[in-house]
């Protein structure tokens, strides 16, 4: 399955949560129900599956992948030591450009990840352009001095509007370092990584 980029609000409806990844600010929800000519009526009791799959596709819209990159991210997570659940998350937002999406620099996971291809960031003052590449405690994530992006990027850092910035990022004037490692609850996304879990513990 191909990256989305269709109508995001439509998305929003249909899982019923924010995605700040997918929408810069909450939407003003005037119509709480799912897209469709059947939105407005009372929907039936949702299935195991179908419970598993909306949490797992919050996961996936949150940060922009296709099924195929997010099928690479939860075998790693298996394949490691820990909570799977837990490790999934942490390699997610271990991405570049999660960080510089949750640094402040851009609105979106789209406009992060079109920064770090254009080049206009660097991490431990070399230029890195792929968008998952997995940063580790220490490092830092800066805006090129050649990039004109930066002062729009700085500027961007200061909008009232952006999540606040999670606990193991420490980041400001165009510069956010890693402190340490992301812990469960830095995802800005109501879900249950257990559910994801389960939904591919039987693919």
């Amino acid at each position: 399955m191909a990256r989305y980029t269709g109508p995001r609000l439509k998305i929003i409806r249909r899982l019923g949560t924010s995605i700040p990844g997918l929408m810069r600010t909450d939407p003003d929800l005037r119509r709480p129900y799912p897209p469709g000519q059947h939105g407005p009526t009372k929907r039936k009791k949702l299935s195991d599956y179908a419970l598993r799959l909306m949490e797992k596709q919050k996961l996936r819209f949150h940060y922009g992948l296709s099924e195929r990159q997010l099928r690479k991210y939860v075998a790693q997570a298996f394949a490691g030591k820990g909570n799977s659940g837990h490790m999934l998350l942490q390699l997610l937002e271990r991405r570049l450009d999660n960080v510089v999406f949750r640094a402040g620099f851009a609105p979106t996971m789209a406009a992060a990840r079109q920064m770090v291809l254009h080049r206009h960031v660097t991490v431990n003052g070399k230029r890195v352009n792929i968008p998952s590449y997995q940063m580790r405690a220490g490092d830092t994530v800066q805006l090129n001095d050649k990039s004109k992006m930066k002062t729009r990027a700085i500027e961007a850092q200061k909008d009232p509007n952006n999540l606040k910035v999670p606990d193991y990022l420490e980041a400001t004037d165009g510069i956010a370092k890693v402190k340490m490692l992301p812990e469960r609850d830095s995802v800005p996304v109501d879900l249950d990584p257990q559910l994801i879990v389960e939904y591919y513990s039987g693919k």
